[in-house]
């Protein structure tokens, strides 16, 4: 049976901190709640796979995968809708052309094509209340940006690809701390 899952970007360090500020549009959100059945990510990649080879697309891309922990700062929340139904409230990363890059990398390393309609984000809620711009207008003012390094996993994820469990993490690279070296 195929299952969805995810390749994504995680938090080192600040994952609390982004639920936190999602846990601020809680009166909002409607099916989905980051921190809830979800972990902090910006999705790279979502895909189906069967169980018994989603182990080996992940050997696939750590033995191929070149990238360094990334540090992503979020300034911009996002609003959008795709069917006036739904509305998703997002932090916009920074680093957009690099993030763009490590996706068509990872399309490319698991034989699937490249997502035209790839746009970076973390997902903080979803909700039905058309008036959910105003939650953000009202919280804007007191954010400050979230900024944090983050690595790649791979995840299993929900009907709408967020990621549910983590499977599999790159180890994060250990940086000399000797000011001399």
């Amino acid at each position: 049976m195929k299952r969805k899952y995810n390749l994504a970007l995680v938090p080192q360090t600040k994952a609390d901190e982004i639920v936190r500020l999602a846990q601020k549009f809680s009166g909002l959100s409607d099916r989905y709640l980051l921190g809830e059945n979800s972990y902090p990510h910006v999705t790279l990649y979502q895909f189906e796979s069967e169980e018994n080879a989603v182990d080996a697309t992940w050997f696939r891309i750590s033995a191929a995968w070149e990238e360094k922990p990334i540090t992503l700062e979020f300034h911009k929340f996002s609003c959008i809708t795709f069917d006036d139904i739904i509305y998703w409230i997002s932090l916009l990363p920074n680093q957009g052309d690099v993030l763009h890059k490590m996706h068509h990398s990872i399309a490319e390393m698991i034989g699937l094509p490249i997502k035209e309609s790839f746009n970076p984000h973390m997902t903080l809620i979803n909700s039905k209340n058309k008036d959910y711009e105003k939650g953000v207008l009202r919280l804007a003012p007191s954010y400050r940006p979230i900024a944090d390094t983050f690595i790649l996993c791979q995840g299993r994820a929900d009907e709408v690809g967020q990621v549910t469990e983590v499977l599999y993490r790159q180890e994060a690279i250990k940086r000399n701390s000797c000011s001399a070296c």
